[in-house]
């Protein structure tokens, strides 16, 4: 009876022990990258040229769940709490479009592949070389973009650029608001090349 007694006490204290393990585990936050880009541009739709997204490419290390830090030297960080609540890839795209529709002035961004046939003026391709915040708290953006010609594919224009942006809180909100602002600069250096070869 004894025995019996201390073998319930002890599968007592036992669930208690796992269920005080199961309350103080981690919890998981979710984020998204989002356009701060508020106010459109003055051009109107009409005078605003048709921009088709074709690709945002991403680096393998990058294209995950966590979100990646870079500490010192080339070691990378992944936050296991603290997660993008989608697919960062298709995240970056959203965001690139309504950034550049907001610099260009009208809605005539659209990323590929499109439900209707359109004949853009221009198309555009993304590569992300880099995208996180290293050991010193700067968020650093590296990218290599494409303008081609809509109608023929021409090569228009092809660019290099560096972006970066003071993180220094340590925070993962604060990272990605960071990272919104020096993601938003990519599209006012795209828009820009497009208004000079459309001559607006």
């Amino acid at each position: 009876m004894k025995a019996g007694f201390q073998l319930i006490a002890a599968s007592l204290i036992a669930a208690l022990g796992l269920a005080g393990c199961l309350g103080s585990a981690p919890t998981t936050r979710f984020y998204q990258l989002q356009s701060v880009i508020d106010k459109p541009a003055t051009h109107t739709a009409q005078e605003s040229p048709t921009l088709l997204v074709r690709e945002v490419r991403l680096p393998h290390y990058l294209d995950r769940p966590q979100i990646v830090t870079r500490e010192a030297g080339n070691r990378l960080q992944l936050a296991e709490f603290d997660r993008w609540g989608g697919d960062l890839r298709e995240d970056m795209t959203r965001v690139l479009i309504q950034n550049l529709g907001r610099v260009l002035g009208g809605k005539q961004v659209f990323a590929a592949p499109l439900g209707v046939v359109v004949q853009p003026d221009y198309r555009l391709e993304v590569e992300v070389l880099r995208f996180e915040r290293d050991g010193g708290g700067q968020v650093r953006l590296h990218a290599r973009w494409w303008l081609t010609r809509g109608s023929d594919l021409n090569l228009l224009a092809t660019h290099e650029s560096w972006f970066s942006g003071s993180s220094a809180s340590g925070s993962y909100p604060d990272l990605v608001a960071t990272m919104n602002s020096v993601y938003a600069e990519l599209a006012s250096v795209i828009a820009t090349n497009i208004r000079k070869l459309d001559g607006t």
